[in-house]
């Protein structure tokens, strides 16, 4: 027990966590809760937009697996974090966010920038679709208690936002608080295992199988389960394509390698998807983008092949696929069952026709992309773009520097990059905030300041939170920022001219001019003491983004591309169907 103020508790519970950073804003609404962190060991990292503090804090978490905190206070400080916790949220990224509330004496006055449209002081229930769990803290007494019941929401099964709703008179409340330490309310162990029966039928079918396919999602990566997933398919030899949010769960370049699946995915991957007699998805919720709209042409055929499903969640399980086998468990610790279990069923496995195939359709599918990697075209191929900046990181750190690709790029970046290593990868795949690739370098970069961290965006995602740079300045924050300058929302662009042959809204000039505008971001970011540098011409790139990286301060590079990308769309996405003039309503 120990007199002091509800913010000074919230502070000491935080560092009994091992909080390392809180991101966000100061507002009179949690000024009590900031004083005490200027005492503390934990670094305030304040943002020009609450935005920018939810996408650090996601991408801190992915890249480290510890969760940070986000603090804001009442009305539109508030409201500011929505799209952020969102993409946590679709993403499984653990944060806490501490979001000061109107002072608990004053609810149902209408003060301080209360909504009580529908009942009083509700603006906690703004969060509920956002988050795994909003706590509304009820007595300044309870804050230890409820922090500590945060952070196991916020890491328990499935990582994911939390929002702690607090009284802006709690903060102030002085009280002897009972505090705690958080991680000893918690489980000791994360480890889910599966039922030993279900674990043989799993393998059972995976051994007997002629055209075994893994299919590895952002669960493998949250467990930690890379090792033992690569173990499990060598030892089998049977090939991993992934999700977009699960690139890395093998290492890119290994012989068994299938690349990504979904809509604009690796061919490679998207051929086996459709031709595997059994596969054993991992750690995915089987979303539309990673499955081509759960078309059976395009991705699986559930009448003709069989699914065996793991995941943490168990109502994820037969949500969108029937299952043969599924297994409710954590991946790591299921794997590890898998590798204990599978000497009994075969001995290792050598190379089939199945696995010689994929190897001989990759090569030919690397060869393409290399081709394309070589142009000398201008506006600078994107392809080319994505090349050099690959490229770049792995010179620069042996392929464990972070990659941060956005909506509009994140694609044909997976087609691109092979990541080598785990969390290497930061990608936007379930809300897809456009800007969320922008902010989320400061986070990435905080977590893991070892190595290089690039974030690839397009000029109209840098234009929504480009103030970015402006914290990363005040910081000394050494992220690169490659900004491909087409002057358009090139991809929304592209659905527009090909349905209505025309378009509005998704071009960038000044009204009533022809030429294209874009502000000058290279002079923006030299303005705010950032490095800037505009590039127009192919053999330009490369040395501006060597020179970017080894600088070791931000650095914005305002690189002039071609609004006609190469990508190719190997799967299916039923928004073309939806769109279509010719569509007569039924859903496809």
């Amino acid at each position: 027990m120990s007199q002091m103020t509800g913010g000074e508790a919230i502070v000491k519970s935080l560092e009994s966590q091992g909080v390392e950073y809180v991101f966000g804003m100061a507002g009179h609404a949690n000024l009590a809760f900031l004083d005490p962190l200027i005492d503390s060991e934990i670094k305030f990292i304040t943002v020009p937009h609450e935005q920018i503090a939810a996408h650090a804090a996601d991408a801190y978490f992915r890249v480290t697996h510890k969760p940070a905190v986000v603090t804001t206070t009442v009305g539109p400080g508030a409201t500011n974090v929505i799209a952020g916790m969102a993409d946590a949220l679709l993403d499984s990224s653990a944060m806490v966010v501490i979001c000061g509330g109107i002072p608990s004496f004053y609810s149902g006055t209408g003060g301080y920038q209360e909504m009580n449209e529908h009942g009083e002081d509700q603006q906690f229930e703004l969060f509920r679709p956002v988050t795994k769990r909003v706590f509304r803290v009820a007595h300044a007494s309870l804050l230890p208690h409820v922090i500590s019941n945060a952070f196991n929401y916020a890491l328990s099964g499935n990582p994911g936002p939390v929002m702690v709703h607090v009284p802006l008179d709690f903060l102030s409340y002085k009280s002897d608080y009972e505090l705690r330490d958080l991680p000893a309310h918690r489980p000791s162990t994360k480890k889910i295992l599966a039922d030993p029966n279900q674990v043989h039928n799993a393998l059972d079918l995976l051994v007997s199988a002629e055209k075994p396919l893994i299919f590895a999602g952002n669960g493998v990566l949250l467990s930690e389960a890379s090792t033992q997933l690569t173990s499990l398919a060598e030892y089998l030899n049977v090939p991993v394509a992934t999700t977009m949010s699960g690139q890395g769960a093998i290492n890119g370049e290994h012989p068994l390698s299938a690349g990504f699946t979904g809509v604009v995915g690796t061919p490679v991957a998207n051929a086996l998807a459709r031709d595997a007699d059994v596969i054993m998805a991992i750690g995915t919720r089987m979303p539309e983008m990673d499955t081509s709209s759960w078309s059976s042409e395009n991705f699986f055929n559930s009448k003709q092949s069989k699914l065996i499903h793991i995941d943490i969640n168990s109502y994820e399980i037969g949500k969108i696929y029937p299952v043969e086998v599924g297994i409710v468990g954590d991946a790591r610790s299921v794997l590890e069952q898998m590798i204990d279990e599978v000497p009994n069923f075969s001995d290792p496995k050598t190379s089939t026709p199945w696995v010689e195939g994929m190897i001989q359709e990759k090569q030919k599918w690397f060869a393409e992309l290399a081709e394309f990697e070589q142009s000398a075209e201008k506006p600078i191929c994107v392809e080319r773009l994505l090349g050099d900046v690959r490229d770049s990181i792995d010179l620069a750190s042996d392929g464990k520097g972070v990659l941060i690709s956005g909506v509009g790029i994140r694609h044909a970046a997976g087609q691109h990059f092979r990541f080598k290593t785990p969390g290497t990868h930061i990608v936007g795949s379930g809300y897809s905030t456009m800007g969320q690739e922008v902010a989320a370098a400061l986070g990435a970069k905080l977590g893991n300041p070892e190595v290089p961290v690039v974030a690839v965006v397009g000029d109209g995602a840098f234009r929504s939170t480009l103030q970015t740079v402006i914290a990363a300045v005040e910081f000394k924050i050494p992220v690169v920022w490659v900004v491909m300058n087409n002057y358009s929302y090139n991809i929304i662009a592209f659905y527009q001219n090909r349905h209505w042959k025309r378009l509005t809204g998704t071009e960038f000039r000044i009204e009533d001019e022809k030429e294209p505008y874009n502000p000058d971001f290279a002079a923006f970011a030299r303005s705010v003491g950032a490095g800037g540098k505009r590039i127009e011409n192919p053999e330009d790139l490369r040395p501006a983004i060597d020179e970017a990286i080894k600088s070791e301060i931000p650095y914005v590079l305002d690189v002039i591309t071609t609004d006609r990308p190469r990508a190719r769309a190997s799967g299916y996405w039923d928004v073309n169907d939806v769109l279509s003039s010719d569509w007569d309503g039924i859903a496809p």
